[in-house]
């Protein structure tokens, strides 16, 4: 019998998640005229927004078809729409579980492996081959932006040293990520530290076949690496995808723009988008925080508080909503799918 006494202790993701809602709550009931919010939301083109919608789902598309073909050049083969749910999978990771933007490519590792029982390690390397392409982007995204912005407008200090702080911690993960897919020496480093934690609030645990697995499921991962170095040719047209998704993904915003007839230029919206996104990577991205710097931002840049804040509305309610409804579904259908195969 449980002991019904026991008080409750919300977990470290759940309070995050609520400080990032509480955040976006304050700032939006002590700094906005909801009354002028609710009068933009009101005149937005339904039409143009849904265009949002398929905006989102194309950028999907392209995703998945940016790791098939990572995972082709890896010689696994998987089917178009096996790549596509399982792209919705990592998808739904990424906007549920705050750390450093690598839930999605855990998950879809794993649920892939349960579901194909296709090599682990080179499945690995193809979804860490895919996020170097998305960090990259987003790098010479902000970096761009970031001239353009300040070529164009000033800025105030505290907003440029935020964009700055943002871009430099991003390309510090993504010079980390580049140095740990190179060097093996590097993740067996990691590895005997994660052994050494377990082991030391574990005490009568035996680290030893975790270890083995884990040795060898990295010695995949770094040859699944190496293969795709050794082919740069054959990694272009993943590189065109993850383009193509990327113009896709930054283009809801602009639609999202155009629904509520404020257009707005190329650079204030690639710099705001590629600002949120790097949050994710440096592990900020908490539901609440991206609303609010997003808002924060796009006023900062000279665009109408309300029209700021009701753009950052519309835009997440695609981005986080939409995302969360559709890859949630994909969740289950492929948890269905797995358990059906094993029974």
């Amino acid at each position: 019998m449980e002991d019904s006494g026991r008080p409750f202790r919300p977990s470290i993701i759940h309070m995050v998640l609520i400080l990032g809602l509480v955040a976006f709550a304050v700032y939006f009931l002590l700094f906005i005229n909801p009354y002028q919010v609710a009068d933009v939301l009101s005149k937005t083109n339904l039409m143009y927004y849904s265009a949002a919608f398929a905006a989102y789902a194309t950028y999907s598309v392209f995703s998945s078809m940016v790791w098939q073909g990572l995972l082709t050049n890896l010689s696994v083969r998987i089917t178009a729409q096996k790549a596509l749910l399982f792209t919705w999978v990592g998808l739904f990771f990424e906007a549920t579980v705050p750390e450093f933007g690598l839930s999605g490519e855990v998950s879809k590792t794993y649920m892939l492996t349960k579901d194909t029982n296709l090599d682990a390690g080179k499945i690995g390397a193809s979804v860490i081959g895919q996020k170097i392409f998305s960090i990259t982007l987003t790098v010479a995204g902000m970096t761009l932006g970031l001239v353009l912005v300040l070529v164009s407008y000033r800025l105030p200090l505290i907003v440029t040293l935020l964009i700055s702080v943002v871009l430099i911690l991003s390309v510090l993960a993504l010079s980390l990520l580049y140095f740990i897919s190179l060097k093996p020496s590097a993740t067996k480093t990691l590895l005997n530290w994660a052994v050494r934690i377990i082991s030391f609030f574990r005490k009568r645990w035996n680290p030893q076949n975790f270890k083995t697995k884990s040795e060898e499921l990295l010695e995949r991962f770094h040859l699944g690496m190496s293969e795709l170095r050794m082919n740069p040719k054959a990694l272009v047209k993943p590189a065109a995808y993850a383009v193509l998704g990327f113009i896709c993904e930054i283009s809801v915003t602009f639609v999202v723009f155009a629904a509520l007839g404020y257009p707005v230029p190329v650079d204030k919206v690639l710099i705001v988008f590629t600002l949120t996104g790097a949050l994710q990577t440096v592990a900020f991205a908490f539901f609440g925080f991206p609303e609010l710097i997003m808002s924060i931002s796009y006023t900062a840049l000279g665009i109408p508080v309300a029209i700021s804040v009701s753009a950052t509305l519309l835009t997440r309610v695609v981005s986080f909503w939409f995302r969360l409804v559709v890859s949630y579904t994909a969740l289950q259908w492929a948890g269905i799918k797995i358990l059906r195969q094993k029974q």
